[in-house]
Parts: C-alpha cells; structure tokens; sequence
C-alpha cells in the first residue's frame, strides 16, 4: 500500500460497492412486497451460481492471505513495536501498517465475496419455499 491512505480508501470503496450492491439485490428480494416469477430466480440463481464458481479460487486465496497476514502480524510482540516508536523505524511501522491495510482490503473483498453467495442463497431459497408452499395448496386442493 505504500503510506497512500488515499489509495486505500480507493480499493476498499471499490469492495465495498459490491458489497453494497449484493445487500441491495437481497434486500430487494423483499422490499415492498415485489414478487419476481420463478423463471427469473432460477435465471438469476444460475447467474449468481457462475459468479460464485467464478470467485471461488478467488476466495480461497483471500482466505489464505487473510490468515497468513494474521498469523504475521500476530507473531510480533507489543515489545518490538514499542521498539519500533521509541527508535522511530518508520520503514518498519509503515511495513506492518501496509500489511494490516492488505488484511482489510482482503477481509472486505471476502466480504463481498460472501454477498454474492448469500444472494444466491437467498434466491434459492425463495425459490424451494415457493415450490413447497405451491404443492401444499395443490395438495389442498384435492379432494
């Protein structure tokens, strides 16, 4: 990240308006009663199904990154860093400030990541309750 606190809220605004955008989509699964026919939840289930496939690797990888940079940042002691201040490293601090700035931007776009997966599931479910609910009340109405 090299000290661009600019360039870090650039990269976490761009995750976070996926994130957004797949909260939005699941919210609007709901939202003022709007009920989609089933042919596009199947449609848009198949779409979110390639989208995930798609960013599965993706995701594995981040996770990955996300515990190794952890276990890193884990593994220094309140002692060294207090070093680090009181001998002002700087090279050393803004080291582990781009690492700490890597692990958000990694946890965010997993969280986007996982939006995509939760609308998927979502969409799926609406789809098997409607199919449950459907031959209910087809069975219902037979005598």
């Amino acid at each position: 990240m090299n000290g661009n606190l600019a360039q870090f809220g650039e990269d976490l605004h761009l995750h976070l308006a996926r994130l957004q955008v797949s909260l939005g989509n699941i919210n609007g699964l709901f939202a003022g009663g709007a009920v989609a026919r089933d042919a596009e939840f199947v449609s848009r289930t198949q779409e979110l199904q390639a989208a995930v496939k798609e960013s599965a690797e993706r995701a594995a990888a981040l996770r990955e990154a996300l515990r190794s940079g952890l276990e890193r940042d884990a593994t220094l002691a309140p002692e060294t860093l207090s070093r680090w201040v009181s001998k002002r490293q700087t090279a050393q601090l803004h080291a582990r400030a781009d690492l700490i700035e890597q692990m958000a931007t990694v946890a965010v776009e997993l969280a986007a990541l996982s939006t995509v997966e939760a609308e998927r599931l979502t969409v799926t479910a609406i789809v098997a309750r409607r199919q449950a609910i459907a031959l209910q009340v087809e069975r219902e109405k037979q005598p």
